[in-house]
């Protein structure tokens, strides 16, 4: 039979996290299609390079549910069973997106570092890994702005924000994150961060 690539291989133990084969289809072309040179990664030309009908991949980012949590995990066990390295560097970090309306979740007018202005953007704190030359995103969180967001549930759910999900100081989603990463196998090695989150 064919063989099978390295990275269909790779994606083939994440299938179970997915509830329908259609799923996994639209997992796979979305990945193939962020590791392509397509010159823009958005959705149609992405389903369209995959001889997918571009609204599968639409439903499959925006309405179709699958485990994230175990697909998280899984990753992390990977990293920790088949990267370890005593002396991996981990970094604690925070990317800003700006947007333009108001019904993003978590978005608000707010520090974004990209332009190193005030503006309406959204956050999300990141745990990321380098060891050698094997790199990767162990983690992320949205950060929910309190008064905005969090305060008001109502809101949170017409934007699909599961109720549990709440406000919480950068800093301790940074330790959510480590906590997270230290309990599914993944040795740190060093931490670092920027000087907003040795303040607290």
């Amino acid at each position: 039979g064919m063989v099978l690539s390295e990275l269909e291989r790779f994606l083939r133990r994440f299938d179970d996290c997915f509830l329908r084969s259609e799923q996994r289809e639209s997992f796979r072309c979305y990945v193939k299609g962020q590791l392509s040179d397509l010159p823009r990664k958005s959705i149609e030309p992405m389903a369209l390079a995959a001889d997918l009908p571009p609204r599968n991949l639409q439903q499959f980012l925006s309405l179709h549910r699958w485990d994230d949590g175990a697909l998280r995990v899984r990753v992390m066990q990977i990293i920790g069973r088949e990267h370890h390295d005593p002396d991996a560097v981990s970094i604690i970090d925070e990317t800003y997106h700006a947007k333009k309306g108001d019904l993003t979740p978590g978005v608000q007018r707010q520090w974004n570092g990209n332009k190193g202005t005030t503006d309406n953007c959204t956050v999300t704190v990141h745990l990321t890994r380098s060891s050698g030359k094997f790199r990767c995103m162990l983690d992320s969180e949205l950060f929910l702005p309190e008064e905005t967001w969090s305060a008001d549930r109502e809101r949170c759910r017409d934007a699909g924000i599961p109720d549990d999900m709440v406000y919480r100081a950068k800093p301790e989603i940074a330790l959510e994150l480590i906590d997270r990463a230290r309990r599914n196998g993944v040795h740190l090695g060093w931490l670092t961060f920027d000087a907003g989150y040795g303040k607290h």
